[in-house]
């Protein structure tokens, strides 16, 4: 009930609460999880009264039910830290979203005076997504010891995730080798590629690449686990073999021997006209110095292509054929023919004469002009190109058919264009 206002007075406002109960469901730690459900309702508001009433507003309500997991290597439940007094030791922790639903975590060191800290205290993770936190150690005095509780809060409601954190204090002669230090004990893996690119992949059909792995130990096999991952990482995957059969996953496992090559096939699949983007990660297994170390190449294409073809003109095995007929010494000819984009993507167009088929010698401009002899086509559009010739006195007087010139269109995706002009302008000094 809502009284009403006299004049003079303010509204009054009632504020109605709206709870949300989601269901109960029980779920395994290990079960492979669904994405998240959706509930819809709609709250109406209108007047309580005998007879039938309009509708004054409505509110529409939206609640995403899911699970929060909380994923971190299992080499990393306890972090062992030494640090001198007045220096810093410090560990990357990564941290993963293994649930199906969006989390804020609350990351603190609850105790007063501790010399650990973390960065960054609040994090935000959709489902997928790994970020990695920073955990220093800093000793301001010559104690012996530290242990802490690094607790991990998903907000509001939980659940709780602890790590055990052991602080020990070292003279600066005896301190031991941090895990950035031991870089040098991993035997290093090369790569021919630093990333992978994809142009324009028609959507429904698939483009592969490859890059080589090598192990550049002379002594030491290398156990890799190869794992894609990113915004777009459905589109990306891995061609694996496995015995005689080849299976396309996100992730695998494979082992390098000695000195050894191997090639990796990464398929590229868009679904959609867009650029997208992921990163091939590749982790040393069995490395207990320096657990978790990373290699990532970046990897990017975009669906949809640009299609050029010529219309009005006649077309042989391998090209096209323009007639010019009448050829009078002075005086132009002019020929017009359709340029037409059947792809799904805008194409940049240039036209180009030359004296011969080989592309060597560039045809004078007085004897042979274009217009427009560049621009950028739409998709599923055309363009008439007119080409107008001036003929010299020997080419005007032969009665038998001859060929005058050879006009190239060179075409390629717009977006393609715009991309490479960016990395010029930011390489340019």
């Amino acid at each position: 009930m809502m009284p009403a206002s006299d004049d003079g007075q303010d509204p009054e406002f009632l504020v109605i609460w709206v709870l949300f109960h989601s269901p109960k469901k029980q779920i395994t730690s290990s079960e492979i999880l669904d994405s998240a459900e959706e509930f819809l309702a709609r709250v109406d508001i209108e007047v309580d009264s005998p007879n039938p009433t309009p509708v004054i507003k409505s509110i529409s309500l939206r609640a995403r039910t899911g699970i929060a997991r909380i994923h971190a290597p299992k080499d990393l439940q306890t972090l062992h830290l030494f640090a001198s007094v007045a220096s810093s030791a410090r560990q990357c922790l990564p941290l993963k979203n293994a649930g199906n639903i969006d989390v804020h975590l609350d990351i603190k060191i609850p105790d007063q005076g501790s010399h650990f800290s973390v960065d960054p205290e609040k994090l935000f993770l959709k489902p997928g997504e790994e970020h990695e936190v920073i955990v220093s150690f800093s000793p301001k005095d010559p104690m012996g010891c530290e242990e802490r509780i690094l607790k991990i809060f998903v907000q509001p409601f939980g659940p709780q995730y602890e790590v055990m954190l052991k602080g020990e204090v070292v003279s600066s002669g005896n301190r031991p080798l941090a895990p950035e230090s031991l870089t040098s004990d991993v035997p290093s893996i090369l790569s021919n590629k630093q990333f992978l690119a994809w142009g324009g992949v028609p959507l429904g059909r698939t483009q592969l690449q490859k890059l080589a792995l090598r192990n550049n130990s002379a002594s030491t096999a290398q156990h890799l686990r190869l794992l894609v991952r990113g915004q777009d990482q459905d589109c990306f995957q891995l061609q694996h073999t496995f015995g005689s059969e080849e299976r396309l996953t996100n992730n695998c496992e494979v082992r390098i021997r000695p000195k050894e090559d191997i090639y990796i096939s990464v398929l590229f699949a868009p679904t959609r006209l867009s650029c997208m983007l992921a990163k091939l990660e590749i982790k040393q297994l069995g490395v207990r110095s320096q657990p978790g170390v990373k290699f990532t190449i970046p990897l990017s294409g975009y669906g949809g292509t640009s299609n050029l073809i010529l219309e009005d003109v006649k077309k042989l095995s391998d090209s096209y054929m323009v007639t010019v007929n009448d050829l009078v010494p002075g005086q132009e000819s002019r020929v017009v023919i359709s340029v037409r984009n059947t792809g799904s993507r805008a194409a940049f167009v240039k036209a180009v004469g030359f004296k011969d088929s080989q592309k060597k010698v560039l045809l004078d401009p007085k004897v042979l002009r274009i217009f427009p002899d560049k621009f950028v086509l739409k998709e599923r559009t055309q363009e008439d190109v007119t080409i107008i010739y001036n003929p010299s006195d020997r080419e005007s007087s032969c009665k038998t058919t001859t060929e005058l010139s050879t006009i190239y269109f060179f075409g390629g995706d717009e977006i393609s264009r715009q991309q490479y002009r960016r990395w010029v302008t930011y390489l340019r000094p």
